[in-house]
């Protein structure tokens, strides 16, 4: 046999060699490594019920906030009972299990995501709706202009024109009422249940200082929310809007118990500034970071991986966020208290 023949041979043979055990890693850590390097798991083949449910709950211990604690442990051992004990002949015999073991590995913020048309196809932040936000001002006492933005749930399309659009609503009106001279500013957030915080915090991001806003603390990282003129990154959806200028004035943030997940992450952007309080009745208790991976079949796990942290160094997770002012629960009173303080700040 000719020298060049046998090297290639030699090489044929190495490269087939190769692709097996690549897809052999693949095979074995696909799962787990897609889900934290592409945000899904790989399956070389569609996997059985019970590979499904295996790679899920792999995935909720290796990521989930509360996934290396001893409650997770016992939730999984459960669930993996429950599997053997089950006649798993498709992926929604395992969803009863793996809703055990995600309430363990992340919290109530964490769930198993079903496909739409399921009988629960309740999926959190991701079904939020896209209602645009306003921006109003009216006259205080005094004559003093408040600048009233109100932010609503926003599900959006992950920066796309629909995104843009609440962003930009936000931060043109904010513009428009700075140059009008509004002396204070109140963010309305009661009722926003979450969704994607990027074109929320984009939109106000004239009212907050540049730099770090917010951190998701999981297990042995820490990442920031960072605003830097009207761009936002680190939170939600990337975008960047042209916000104006700054406005160096008091901002009052009006939150609820409907106010919760990403719309607490906003409120949360203000809190510790100097001239920002939070008026209102406690959140809803959602103040946490998820990833939602996507699984053959349709459905998601949405997982909870981080908490978020204020700049006054508090962390916050399941329970409700406390307002620094809490008010009566009519609409008008947090309102109220806000027009009060804002006119102790010299507007109005």
């Amino acid at each position: 046999m000719k020298t060049s023949t046998k090297i290639l041979a030699w090489l044929t043979g190495t490269a087939s060699v190769l692709i097996i055990a690549t897809l052999a890693l693949v095979y074995a850590f696909g799962p787990t490594m897609g889900a934290m390097i592409v945000g899904k798991p790989v399956f070389l083949l569609p996997p059985t019920p019970e590979r499904y449910a295996t790679a899920a709950l792999d995935i909720m211990e290796g990521q989930g906030i509360h996934g290396d604690s001893p409650e997770f442990a016992g939730a999984r051992a459960e669930a993996e009972r429950m599997l053997d004990a089950a006649e798993l002949r498709d992926y929604s015999d395992t969803w009863p299990a793996l809703d055990l073991a995600i309430d363990a590995a992340g919290g109530k913020h964490s769930k198993v995501l079903r496909p739409e048309g399921t009988g629960d196809g309740d999926g959190g932040d991701g079904d939020a709706a896209d209602a645009m936000p306003t921006v109003t001002s009216e006259e205080a006492a005094g004559g003093a202009r408040v600048l009233t933005a109100t932010v609503p749930t926003h599900g959006g399309d992950t920066g796309g024109p629909v995104s843009r659009r609440y962003a930009e609503t936000l931060a043109n009106g904010i513009a428009r009422e700075n140059a009008a001279g509004a002396c204070g500013t109140i963010v309305d957030l009661r009722g926003n249940g979450g969704g994607d915080m990027g074109p929320m915090v984009a939109g106000l991001s004239a009212l907050l200082p540049d730099g770090e806003v917010l951190w998701f603390d999981g297990r042995g990282y820490s990442t920031a929310v960072t605003v830097d003129a009207g761009a936002v990154r680190g939170g939600g959806t990337p975008i960047t809007v042209e916000a104006g200028p700054k406005m160096d004035v008091p901002v009052a943030v009006l939150v609820d118990g409907g106010t919760g997940s990403s719309g607490e992450a906003t409120m949360l952007a203000f809190r510790g500034l100097e001239n920002s309080r939070s008026f209102g009745t406690p959140t809803a208790g959602y103040a946490s970071a998820n990833m939602i991976h996507p699984f053959p079949g349709g459905a998601s796990l949405m997982l909870t991986v981080a908490k978020d942290r204020d700049r006054t160094g508090a962390a916050h997770m399941d329970d409700p966020v406390h307002p620094d002012e809490t008010t009566g629960p009519a609409p008008e009173n947090a309102k109220t208290a806000a027009l009060e303080w804002l006119s102790t700040r010299g507007c109005g």
